[in-house]
């Protein structure tokens, strides 16, 4: 009997095992194989589920390949129209990239009944030919997969200053309205006294300016269907995906079918020629060997060199007290920046006509005082974020990796300070606000024309000990002979040509701070050990102690600079002693 109740509980403890084995190792071993076997990525995936809208689906989504089947109907000689139909009111021909001309008063039922009767019906007529096609009648689980044998790998493309160069000195597209410039042959504006699109000179934006994305329109349609803004009805306007592909794939379309030679390119009209990785990388690629971001023309809009940045506030008298301007340098700002996103997200407009003083509502969505949007050191849109970014290159990494990251309490004086012409009652107390434009903008060209010239410096090198030796923790090692001018050198030689670190850099011993980073700025700044104990431990408030501190300052400098010798070469900056 002892011997039965033994075998039982083994039983139940093997029962047990196997349970858990079961319910937890399956699942992670199936994870790994779901992993493993990932579905692969394209850029072409189009999920239709029109009909999710209406209600809840009897069927999964169907994932609908276009390159795919685009290369298909090309092989058949036949083209979009095919699936798209024209443009009402078109002159050229264009499509409207909905399929079968579907709106969206189409619903349910009807939705589905489209599709279905052109799908299956092209799918029929081919499978009748004797031609490879795709599923039929009744093989409803062919399309409504609910495990897609591909995923979406599309990546939006970004028109940025390379890309705008492209079309803006492109054959294909000729001048508009304009004898030297193109820019109307894309670019419009809405003109509410008729009612229609015209080119605005030196008014060209963003297509976001006016072109949501399908979630904003639904947003705002949700609440009021009849919503107007400057630039007329909404629910009329296409979304920015639609108005992208209708403008820019039937402009692609029309060069290719009118080129009378190779030498006038046209660009692509299938999905992955646009959102795919390895043609947007090609791009790239393609254009940096003919050109540099800072040698394409500059993008003209009539925008100023150089910007006057005040707050916005409520009230006038609000503005004593506030900080004082900046002069920004527009023109530097826009070569070093790939696109106007870069710092315009929506549309390219002032600062301050978002980003008041105090922060304003904006329906529903929060906007942020200008003193945050433009502080913000986790964001690269904000200024502060931007430089961060900068700095964290090797050629500056090497010092800013090691301190303490965002503004110091001496950085604001740098940006924000009298405009050369300007007095400091006009700084300060929000005289500048009634100035003209051109004034303004007369005041900030001065100061930042006195920026132009700044450069990082330091030191005459009498003042710049050739050498530090380190010994004082000598034992298993002998004492370090640092190069401590070379080193200095190398620092400036580094950030000489650099124009943010000439604007921050301002006093010969800023550089000096990369390493002496707590003390005041002096030519004869106090030794590592003043702050630092020779103890093991660290101190009571975190500062790490003499060892740890070289190494730390030392070591991460090397890496982020990529420089010699690396923190495994002991030997490098140490020679063995007779007592290791």
């Amino acid at each position: 009997m002892k011997n039965q109740t033994s075998l039982l509980r083994w039983a139940s403890l093997c029962a047990f095992v196997l349970v858990v084995f079961v319910s937890f190792g399956h699942p992670a071993g199936a994870a790994a194989e779901a992993k493993k076997d990932k579905a692969p990525g394209r850029a072409d995936v189009v999920t239709i589920d029109a009909m999710a809208k209406d209600g809840k689906l009897e069927l999964p989504p169907v994932t609908f390949l276009h390159d795919q089947h685009t290369k298909a109907l090309a092989v058949l000689q036949q083209d979009c129209s095919s699936c798209h139909k024209p443009l009402k009111d078109s002159p050229d021909g264009s499509y409207a990239f909905t399929y079968m001309g579907r709106d969206d008063k189409l619903k349910g039922d009807a939705v589905k009944a489209l599709y279905h009767e052109n799908c299956i019906k092209c799918h029929t007529t081919l499978a009748g030919q004797g031609k490879k096609t795709g599923p039929l009648e009744a093989e409803c689980r062919s399309c409504h997969n609910p495990r897609p044998a591909v995923t979406d790998a599309r990546k939006d493309i970004g028109f940025d200053k390379i890309l705008h160069f492209k079309h803006t000195a492109s054959a294909a597209i000729p001048a508009q309205d304009d004898p030297k410039k193109n820019c109307a042959a894309c670019h419009h504006v809405y003109d509410a006294a008729t009612q229609k699109l015209v080119w605005g000179k030196d008014k060209e934006d963003s297509c976001r300016s006016c072109h949501m994305l399908p979630q904003e329109k639904a947003k705002i349609l949700a609440k009021n269907p009849q919503a107007v803004d400057a630039n007329g009805e909404i629910g009329k306007r296409l979304t920015l995906p639609d108005a992208g592909h209708q403008e820019c794939i039937n402009c692609h379309l029309a060069v290719t079918a009118k080129r009378q030679s190779n030498e006038v390119k046209s660009g692509p009209a299938d999905c992955a020629g646009c959102h795919g990785v390895e043609a947007q990388a090609a791009r790239k690629t393609e254009m940096a060997n003919v050109l540099v971001a800072t040698s394409i023309p500059r993008l003209e809009r009539g925008q100023p060199d150089a910007v006057l940045l005040l707050p916005v506030a409520a009230k006038p008298e609000e503005l004593k007290g506030t900080m004082r301007p900046v002069s920004f340098n527009h023109k530097l700002h826009e070569a070093a920046a790939m696109d106007c996103r870069t710092c315009h997200h929506k549309k390219i407009a002032a600062c301050g006509d978002c980003h008041t003083l105090e922060g304003k509502m904006d329906g529903t969505t929060a906007i942020p005082p200008v003193a945050v949007a433009m502080h913000d050191a986790q964001s690269s849109r904000s200024c502060v974020g931007c430089h961060a970014v900068e700095t964290a290159k090797p050629s500056c990494a090497g010092c800013h990796s090691t301190m303490e990251k965002g503004l110091t309490k001496d950085s604001c004086a740098t940006c924000h300070s009298i405009p050369l012409g300007a007095t400091a009652e006009q700084a300060e107390t929000g005289g500048l606000i009634k100035a003209s434009k051109e004034e303004k903008a007369a005041l900030a060209a001065r100061t930042v024309t006195a920026r132009e010239h700044a450069r990082v410096s330091t030191f005459a090198d009498a003042d710049i000990p050739e050498t530090v030796t380190i010994g004082l923790l000598s034992k298993d090692y002998e004492p370090s002979k640092m190069p401590h001018r070379k080193i200095v050198k190398t620092l400036l030689d580094k950030q000489s040509q650099n124009k943010l670190a000439g604007v921050f850099h301002t006093e010969k011993a800023t550089l000096c701070q990369g390493c002496h980073h707590n003390s005041p700025p002096s030519k004869t700044p106090p030794k590592c050990v003043s702050c630092h104990g020779v103890e093991l431990k660290a101190s009571p408030d975190g500062r790490p102690a003499l060892k740890a501190a070289y190494h730390l300052q030392c070591m991460t400098c090397h890496a982020q600079m990529q420089q010699k010798p690396a923190s495994s070469e002991c030997a490098d900056c140490h020679k063995t002693s007779g007592n290791q």
